[in-house]
């Protein structure tokens, strides 16, 4: 699992949400296992319209990744964020693959 750092900036994180966030991100290295750290943040955007902006990064050896997002929903903030996230490290960890399947 990678190690994660959740931050709030002027947004009450419950628990339950940095639960559903240390699930999320913190699964992302099953697709490319060189992944160790990352960090997440979780804010307001806007003014009156006050938005959830998630913002996250996850890195390791070689290897950074960072993606975001903003939502009325912050769940679906979060969800849009990681999947993001999730094809950019796929594309990668594919890249890879085929780069020792070819020499």
């Amino acid at each position: 699992m990678i190690k994660l750092e959740i931050s709030a900036e002027q947004y009450n994180l419950s628990g339950e949400l940095k639960g559903r966030i240390l699930e999320r991100f913190g699964g992302l290295d099953e697709y490319m296992n060189t992944l160790h750290r990352g960090r997440v943040a979780v804010s307001w955007d806007g003014d009156d319209s006050k938005q959830t902006k998630v913002s996250a990064q996850v890195w390791g050896p070689g290897h950074e990744f960072e993606a975001s997002d903003i939502e009325w929903d912050a769940d679906t903030a979060i969800t849009k964020a990681h999947h993001k996230l999730e094809t950019q490290i796929r594309r990668e960890h594919k890249k890879e693959l085929d780069k020792r399947n070819h020499r």
